[in-house]
């Protein structure tokens, strides 16, 4: 077998924990990973010794790490992040192994990481925005709600379920704000223009007021026009492709993308990275990053407005 590699993972447990100070999850997921790690080993080359273990082992058991979608679908790799995080825990394992003098070399040091790619979400621009909101028909109910709910998801950021279960109560005129019960039930304050805060205050009292609502669904700010019901997530989808049709966008349109508009003008115009985290209600700074690899047009831009060479 590995010579007792197994026997080491208490002492690595304590490493991660104390000496690197990770969370718990990230101890228990580093740890699983080694685990199944050690397990190949045993199985594929059990006589050899912790210090004979390569570099090219390490990444054949990577390679192993295969996935199924179906009995008669070809395999598929881990994606890349589970690759990167399971690499990181045998990086972080042959690591407490050499600090103990139980290795020599670290063959974890070269193995491949594969490329994580970071595409840029598909966004609306300002224009596109602009046609969406100018083609509904406000002076019908339905038709100012709608545009309500096109410039809310796209002046705040905030998703489509937040949306559909925002309450009366969560909305802070004197503050500008909305208070709003994310991911995981997390709290977070979305400041809220004042115009579309005004459009809010005329829905409210001069629509919503009127419409006959059920008991379960009155604490809610929109509702459906004919059943006095919360709106659903799939009226939402529904009602922002027909709007984009009209306006003759050809994108595909849905209530995330406004979303990713929002954050990417955020980004562009120079806004705090930490402070869009929170506005967007992200977990990780790692899931707002995404939004900085704007592309080189932007770049050259700036480049051109504010460098002293482009401006010769």
């Amino acid at each position: 077998m590995s010579k007792g590699l197994e026997k080491y993972l208490d002492s690595f447990r304590y490493y991660l924990s104390i000496e690197r100070s990770f969370s718990v999850n990230t101890v228990e997921s580093y740890i699983y990973d080694c685990e199944r790690l050690i397990s190949f080993i045993n199985d594929k080359y059990p006589d050899i010794a912790i210090k004979d273990i390569k570099t090219s082992i390490l990444e054949e058991f990577i390679m192993s790490l295969e996935k199924r979608k179906s009995k008669n679908e070809e395999d598929f790799l881990l994606s890349a992040t589970t690759q990167i995080r399971i690499i990181q825990g045998i990086r972080a394992l042959f690591k407490f192994l050499l600090i103990s003098d139980l290795i020599e070399k670290n063959p974890a040091e070269h193995i491949t990481t594969p490329y994580l790619e970071k595409k840029l979400p598909d966004i609306l621009d300002r224009e596109e925005i602009k046609q969406m909101m100018r083609v509904v028909d406000v002076s019908t109910k339905h038709g100012f709600r709608n545009r309500l709910i096109i410039a809310m998801l796209y002046a705040t950021g905030m998703r489509v379920s937040e949306l559909v279960n925002l309450k009366l109560s969560d909305i802070n005129y004197k503050e500008e704000y909305l208070d709003i019960i994310g991911k995981g039930n997390k709290e977070r304050f979305i400041p809220i223009d004042k115009s579309v805060l005004n459009d809010l205050k005329v829905y409210i009292n001069k629509y919503r007021v009127l419409q006959k609502v059920k008991q379960e669904d009155k604490n809610y700010v929109f509702l459906s026009e004919k059943r006095g019901e919360r709106l659903t997530r799939q009226f939402i989808f529904k009602m922002l492709r027909e709007v984009a049709s009209q306006a003759g966008i050809k994108k595909t349109v849905h209530p995330h993308i406004f979303r990713h508009s929002f954050a990417t003008e955020m980004i562009r115009a120079g806004a705090n990275l930490v402070a869009v985290k929170e506005i967007l209600g992200h977990t990780s700074i790692a899931s707002t990053e995404i939004y900085i690899n704007l592309k080189t047009s932007d770049l050259r831009k700036t480049l051109q407005e504010y460098h002293p060479f482009f401006q010769k």
